[in-house]
């Protein structure tokens, strides 16, 4: 057994110990892309999807730009889509390009920008990805921070092997233009989230990703690239507080260190 594999076996270990012990709800698909070894937990469980679901939202928008609109043109952002707590909100300029609104909702997470995005291309759009590619359990209901509709159940879902699917699609250039999928990973590559899977990783490593939160839910889904290109999607799920969601964070922070744990002489 060669050393990731081994590496990839421990961390399934470890994950599932932490997640039984803190009794989260945890999901995990770890695979070598280069050998296609893999080992998972849970994969097929069905997740809030939290941020997560702005990766197909924004190859969505990639694949149509050049068609009814292009990365340079300018939207204006409404009083509906401006949710607090996002960067063009904070900014305050009201007028964004795409490409700007598309950035800040990859780097920062941002949700206006999201909401805009949303707008722009449709839930219809998006969710043809889904059907496409099979991902059965994921779907595109709601905008973000629209906690009315999450009271009245209608939310945005995906599992850890629906987002593996999109990832490896990406990563193969499949389905999507090579031009989509290379813009995509560079782009994810500048998430600035480090509180999930790169954790308790000291060293830097190239990492295209997109993470996600809300008081229940922590996820983070992506791929490493180095010796080995690694598809890791951790989506973890446990009940609402602050010591809770610590938890769910330092549970996938430990998928993330024994996957890339540096070797002691």
């Amino acid at each position: 057994m060669n050393q990731m594999r081994e590496r990839m076996n421990q961390a399934l270990i470890i994950a599932e110990e932490m997640a039984d012990r803190h009794k989260i709800s945890l999901s995990l698909v770890i695979e070598d892309l280069q050998s296609a070894e893999r080992v998972s937990l849970k994969e097929d469980l069905v997740h809030s999807s939290a941020s997560t679901i702005k990766i197909p939202l924004m190859l969505a928008v990639m694949e149509e730009e050049g068609r009814a609109f292009t990365f340079s043109d300018v939207i204006e952002l409404t009083d509906e889509q401006a949710v607090d707590f996002s960067v063009v909100t904070q900014i305050g300029e009201r007028r964004y390009s795409v490409l700007e609104y598309l950035q800040w909702m990859m780097l920062e997470s941002c949700n206006a920008s999201t909401n805009v995005l949303i707008d722009l291309v449709g839930y219809d759009r998006v969710n043809r990805i889904f059907d496409d590619l099979e991902m059965k359990e994921t779907r595109l209901r709601r905008k973000m921070m629209d906690m009315e509709a999450r009271k009245k159940g209608v939310d945005n879902t995906t599992s850890a092997q629906d987002m593996a699917i999109l990832l490896q699609k990406m990563y193969k250039k499949e389905y999507f233009s090579a031009s989509t999928c290379s813009m995509g990973l560079s782009l994810m590559k500048r998430c600035r989230d480090k509180k999930l899977l790169k954790r308790f990783i000291p060293q830097e490593l190239p990492f295209a990703h997109k993470s996600g939160g809300l008081d229940e839910v922590s996820h983070d889904a992506g791929i490493f690239f180095g010796n080995n290109n690694l598809l890791v999607c951790a989506f973890s799920t446990s009940k609402k507080g602050t010591r809770n969601t610590l938890l769910r964070e330092q549970t996938i922070g430990h998928i993330g260190r024994c996957l890339f744990k540096e070797r002691r002489v």
